[in-house]
């Protein structure tokens, strides 16, 4: 074996370990505010879980297969829930042993590698949440999108026709995905019975924007979301590696094939001028981790259009990208909130009142900044205690304990899981006769991952 056959096997394990170690790290974290908000769907009725959805911008797909699990496997532990994904990843590996009709074995590997070596899939995939079933279906709707394209077979087309309504039917950027896909098939394609077929996966997939979604999507009804700059950016910062290969491409390429690969990927351009648009016009929706629909298929055709000297530079960088940044990133809490109430829910602060997050400073009559803040927090409350805490405003919160600090235990007085807080010192010490502190939750390294406030 020479020393090139050998550096690539090397590659090749390093690349895997480094997967399946962050892997089983990612497995252990505490649920954050979007899984505590999907068990609180899942906890409901299916007709109440159907009345949330036409506010929520995922459809309700994922939340069945999630209480379907419950019903038929009983995990009364949530948090065993995140091994539905492997049946996802499942999809994943199915879709690459597809591909071996089509594309050489090292090209699969790169692909492969690519999808693995992201935030979309070490931070994101398994997460109770949608964005493991929509990476994992996108995956298999590419790959049988490309292998009808390139064999023209039927058994490939329905498999197309079918994972395109699966994916569709998670949420409506997914949605807005298929359906450019299936456009642009429909004008390559000249057979009538196949075009009829993808018009009504069009008309399926728009149709359930009307149905699921559109008091969040189509109303826009009070849904949006901030630092939009900052989400635009993170969209390439969670793929760097299919970044990094669409700039290896642009080296020495020739105008007909540029303009072949824009075609190719012609799907997602026009769909993110949809995204922007509508953003434009109304106000802006978009996040990084709503392009997991979108990064399969890009990741898809640059590999397949890409040089093979690029290969092993694209390899190592993958492997570096994982221990370095995704990595860490992936197995570090957005928010311990089975810390948080760990540390906030003791059996002598039983039916005390404490306040929460306290963004406005400690005069603020606020309870919770929005009606989603109050849902985590009693949906965490039950998962992790056996106690329940009522929450006051901070100012409220303040007054009781003033009158009450010499006649408890209990210490902690208020939680937050937001980067600003206000400065402890700020309290005045004439009108109250305590001084707060602060403390970071465990397996938390900032503020907003959980801060535990506590009479001095």
């Amino acid at each position: 074996m020479n020393q090139s056959n050998a550096f690539k096997i090397f590659l090749y394990i390093a690349i895997s370990w480094a997967v399946f170690y962050f892997i089983a790290y990612q497995l252990q974290l505490p649920l954050w505010h979007d899984e505590i908000y999907q068990y609180w769907i899942t906890s409901k009725d299916i007709d109440s879980i159907i009345s949330i959805t036409r506010a929520d911008p995922n459809y309700l797909l994922h939340t069945l297969i999630y209480k379907l699990s419950i019903n038929l496997f009983g995990l009364e532990n949530f948090d065993n829930l995140v091994f539905i994904h492997f049946i996802s990843l499942f999809v994943v590996f199915f879709s690459f042993y597809l591909l071996r009709k089509i594309l050489s074995f090292e090209r699969i590997l790169l692909f492969a590698f690519v999808l693995f070596a992201s935030e979309y899939f070490l931070r994101f995939f398994f997460e109770i949440r949608t964005y493991g079933f929509v990476f994992s279906w996108s995956v298999l709707f590419s790959t049988s999108y490309l292998l009808t394209r390139t064999k023209d077979e039927n058994n490939y087309f329905y498999l197309f026709i079918i994972s395109g309504i699966v994916l569709s039917a998670f949420n409506p950027i997914a949605g807005l995905f298929v359906v450019f896909v299936m456009l642009k098939f429909f004008i390559e394609n000249s057979s009538m019975l196949k075009r009829l077929l993808v018009l009504i996966v069009i008309f399926i997939a728009c149709s359930q924007v009307l149905i699921f979604s559109s008091g969040s999507v189509l109303l826009n009804s009070d849904y949006h979301i901030d630092s939009y700059f900052r989400h635009i950016r993170n969209t390439g910062a969670f793929m760097i590696p299919t970044i990094m290969a669409g700039i290896c491409l642009l080296f020495r390429i020739s105008k007909s094939k540029f303009k072949k690969i824009l075609f190719d990927i012609s799907p997602i351009i026009f769909s993110i001028v949809i995204i922007f648009t509508y953003s434009a016009i109304t106000s802006p929706f978009y996040q990084g981790r709503y392009f997991t629909a979108f990064f399969p298929f890009l990741s898809l055709f640059l590999i397949i259009h890409l040089d093979r000297k690029y290969f092993v530079s694209l390899k190592i960088a993958s492997f570096v990208l994982i221990i370095l940044l995704y990595g860490p990133r992936a197995i570090t809490p957005y928010t311990n909130f089975e810390g948080i109430i760990a540390s906030s829910h003791k059996a002598e602060c039983d039916g005390m009142p404490l306040f929460f997050e306290n963004e406005t400073g400690f005069d603020s009559n606020i309870l919770f900044r929005q009606e989603f803040d109050e849902i985590i927090y009693f949906a965490a409350e039950e998962l992790y205690s056996d106690i329940q805490r009522p929450v006051l405003s901070a100012k409220d919160t303040i007054s009781w304990w003033s009158n009450n600090t010499q006649n408890n235990s209990c210490k902690v007085i208020g939680i937050t899981t937001r980067d600003v807080i206000p400065n402890p010192n700020n309290l005045s010490v004439e009108e109250n006769n305590f001084t707060l502190s602060t403390n970071i939750v465990d397996k938390c390294n900032e503020n907003a991952c959980g801060t535990i406030w506590r009479i001095n």
